[in-house]
């Protein structure tokens, strides 16, 4: 052995032990080791690194070694939801990553079949009990099990009925804003709702609509395409071919499903408080923030005796009241209210009521339980101290609250036994003062000129404005509108042509008026919108000694106004058109009303007309009959608009049985749109 093998043998000697540790390392086999499934088939859940979603597809395995099997994906590509059937489902299987030795099918956990390639499958669900199954599909490779995520298959076979209808078949007072809706006891499968297995009629004519799915598809809500001339009679008739999501057929109603819409919507039926031949009148309203109406009037406690005041209020359902029935005095009977609403939505209602001696105006709110005095006691700006005075009566209040601040108009005859308009204000309840010079006493015309029926507003600062008319002589019939408004500097101004009169020759002017001051102008009514922008309406006539019309008119400027159309008729010839109200909405939207009573026909019957301005034209919004149809008697009818731009009105009329009177009623009415 030479010098050099010798050194070589100690590494050699080193390197044996490390390679007889790999040979025996070599030959020993790690088991690998798989989870079991609920039912003991050994499953890998592991998903594949390039698979990030395998969890929701199916089991599927990992290589480790060229000599493992591969993992499988399993995924029930149909149904790829919840499947509704009331008869067969079809199934499908997709297997990915390897062929399986074997596929099943499991209902729930008990198998429900095995597949062979193309792995599909239909369940006959008839025989099966109504429900929800969950579907899964398993596929086995070299003894491991593969799983996919479940989907859940319902078994219905009950028939879809219809649940509820909205408005109530039969109805014959029906709110245009009222949806058209069909409620279903499940939901349906969309598909089957259309023009073919819903049918809409208007007075037995078919008209276009607009059908609509509620998000859980079991509401139905039928539109109109078009508000179609009412009254009218809708009817809906809905097919069989409509089906549930497992595709059984509606079951009734086999016959279409009628309900009336008027022209205008009722309130509730005829209103009164103390029912029998009572007297009921003096009608007012206002609307509260949800747009029901508030309505006061005058009626008798009892047939022939004392008239108090009643405020009512729509609940959503019916009008009830808003406490006992008012009055001031202790035997005084109460006439002519006016409403509002304060700062917090209650009412405030103001009236006139003699104490035995004069008329006064009295002035309550309404606190939530209980009607609440506004003021010191009695409203009245004459105070006459001679030895033998005279009754100077208040009457006709109008009023308008802003915030906290509480203003009424009234006229009242003064000492020198002519009427004039007077202005005061609360403030939080407290005493009424004055607006402005003379106590709040306001004179259009400086003679001694009778003032009569005040109209008040408040502009968008609270600062009052006052219509009423006015004559233009002394001891003339002839009477013009004028128009006030309370300046920052504590003075009335006119918002009117101003008076410039003599009294010698008799020329006149100032004011308004339909016929160069020529014929009496009156009951005027006052509006306004959020622009400061003034509406007027009165009743005149056109044309001397012509027929009475309703004259409209609106402010350009300080003092300035331009005629709104032409005059307001509901007759052709002689006819007369009196006790217009009108209002604007702040967009101004405007609408007027009044009752016109055709002279050609000798009866007693007033008809009760509205009419809309589109900044073109006046339109009707009644028939030639009017909103009181078949009505005798009908006075001072009142107008509001609700949040949605339609008008509101009020009116009372006598009702009359077999020739004999029967008692007076109030009506609210809203146009039908």
């Amino acid at each position: 052995m030479s010098p050099a093998q010798r050194s070589s043998m100690p590494t050699l000697r080193r390197y044996i032990p490390l390679v007889l540790i790999g040979l025996v390392s070599a030959c020993i086999n790690v088991p690998e080791i798989e989870p079991a499934t609920d039912s003991g088939t050994p499953t890998n859940t592991q998903p594949d690194a390039g698979d990030p979603g395998a969890g929701d597809a199916g089991a599927v395995d990992v290589p480790d070694s060229g000599t493992q099997p591969s993992g499988l994906t399993v995924t029930i590509t149909a149904p790829t939801g919840p499947l509704y059937t009331s008869g067969s489902a079809s199934i499908s299987v997709d297997v990915r990553g390897g062929t399986p030795e074997l596929v099943q099918l499991f209902k729930d956990e008990v198998e429900l079949a095995t597949l062979s390639s193309p792995y599909a499958y239909t369940w006959n669900t008839t025989t099966e009990t109504e429900g929800n199954y969950k579907i899964t599909a398993r596929a086995t490779k070299s003894g491991r099990t593969f799983t996919s995520a479940p989907v859940t298959i319902i078994v219905d076979r009950a028939n879809l009925r219809v649940s509820s209808r909205s408005p109530t078949p039969g109805s014959t007072n029906v709110d245009y804003s009222t949806p058209i809706q069909v409620v279903f006891t499940k939901a349906v499968k969309a598909a089957t709702v259309s023009d073919a297995t819903v049918g809409f009629a208007v007075s037995g004519v078919l008209a276009e609509k607009t059908l609509s799915l509620s998000s859980d598809g079991k509401t139905l809500t039928i539109t109109p395409k078009a508000r179609p001339p009412l009254p009218a009679t809708f009817s809906v008739s809905l097919s069989s071919s409509i089906t549930d999501l497992a595709g059984n057929a509606l079951v009734g109603p086999g016959t279409p499903w009628s309900f009336e819409l008027p022209n205008w919507y009722a309130f509730g039926g005829p209103l009164n408080a103390v029912g029998g031949r009572t007297l009921l009148k003096d009608t007012a309203m206002v609307l509260d923030s949800q747009s029901n109406p508030v309505v006061a009037w005058s009626e008798e406690l009892a047939t022939g005796g004392r008239t108090s005041i009643f405020v009512y209020r729509w609940d959503g359902n019916a009008f009830t009241p808003l406490g006992t029935p008012l009055n001031s005095t202790p035997s005084g009977s109460a006439y002519k209210p006016a409403l509002a609403l304060d700062g917090n939505g209650n009412p405030v209602v103001a009236w006139q009521e003699s104490d035995g001696f004069n008329e006064n105006i009295y002035v309550k709110r309404w606190n939530g339980s209980t009607w609440q005095s506004i003021g010191t006691g009695g409203l009245s700006a004459v105070d006459d101290t001679r030895p033998n005075p005279t009754p100077t009566p208040a009457r006709n209040p109008s009023l308008a609250v802003h915030g906290n601040e509480i203003y009424v108009a009234w006229d009242e005859v003064s000492i020198d036994e002519i009427t004039v308009i007077h202005v005061q204000k609360s403030v939080d309840g407290g005493a009424f003062v004055g607006v402005g010079p003379n106590g709040g006493m306001i004179n259009a015309v400086y003679d001694f000129t009778n003032g009569s029926k005040p109209s008040l507003v408040l502009d968008s600062n609270g600062q009052p404005i006052v219509a009423f008319h006015e004559q233009t002589l002394n001891e003339s019939h002839i009477a013009n509108i004028y128009v006030m408004r309370f300046q920052p500097n504590g003075s009335w101004a006119y918002a009117v042509p101003p008076f410039y009169g003599n009294d010698t020759t008799g020329y006149v002017s100032g004011g308004l008026s339909a016929s160069s001051g020529d014929t009496p102008a009156k009951d005027c009514s006052l509006s306004i919108d959020a622009q400061n922008n003034l509406y007027l309406a009165w009743s005149e006539e056109t044309l001397i000694n012509g027929p009475q019309d309703i004259q409209v008119y609106r402010s350009t400027g300080p003092q300035s106004w331009e005629r709104i159309g032409s005059p307001l008729s509901a007759f052709d010839g002689f006819s007369f058109a009196i006790q217009p109200r009108i209002q604007v909405t702040p967009s101004g939207k405007l609408f007027v009303t009044w009752i016109e009573f055709d002279g050609t026909i000798e009866s007693t019957h007033q008809n009760l007309f509205a009419s809309h301005w589109d900044n073109q034209t006046w339109n009707t919004l009644t028939t030639q009959d009017g909103i009181n149809e078949g009505q005798n008697i009908n006075i001072h009818p009142m107008l509001a608009i609700d949040f949605s731009g339609r008008p509101v009105i009020a009116w009372h009329n006598g009702h009359v049985i077999g020739g004999d009177f029967a008692g007076d009623y109030l009506y609210v009415r809203r146009y039908n749109n």
